[in-house]
């Protein structure tokens, strides 16, 4: 992918594209400051696996979200992970990776697009609501602190 530099829904401007090797530390921060449960050593093996499906999003020359998407065996795209710093939440950043993901996948002809995410996350069921998600699942004691997830999935 060819690096972009867009206007979020809400006005803000960054730059979104292909994940490096140096931005992983980076990564990690948000990563951990979001509770996601990944680690360094699963994000670049998933890099390694199809690195244009890592995804970041930065401002001023410094990563403020980022997206890891996956292809699973019944050719359905998954939203692995994704995760934006604090202090950029709310503002469209988390919208716009989405949208890339969603390009991304279809021009692999891929028809459907996935994900889970915390029950007590309303606000990012919020968020893949408006973006035409809908609930098809729910998987209990999915995270390693024994909350429930649920399964949320698109057309593309």
């Amino acid at each position: 992918m060819k690096p972009m530099v867009i206007s979020t829904t809400k006005g803000l401007e960054i730059r979104i594209r292909n994940f490096e090797m140096a931005d992983i530390r980076r990564v990690m921060e948000i990563e951990e400051e979001a509770f996601l449960e990944g680690d360094a050593d699963l994000y670049l093996e998933l890099y390694r696996e199809w690195p244009e499906g890592f995804i970041v999003a930065e401002r001023n020359g410094r990563v403020i979200g980022f997206e890891v998407l996956i292809l699973t065996p019944e050719e359905e795209g998954r939203v692995f992970a994704i995760a934006v710093d604090s202090r950029f939440r709310g503002k469209g950043v988390g919208r716009a990776l989405l949208k890339t993901a969603f390009n991304l996948l279809r021009k692999h002809k891929i028809g459907f697009v996935r994900l889970e995410v915390r029950v007590s996350n309303w606000i990012a069921q919020r968020l893949y609501k408006s973006m035409g998600f809908t609930e098809i699942g729910f998987v209990p004691f999915y995270y390693k602190d024994g909350e429930a997830a649920i399964l949320m999935r698109k057309v593309l």
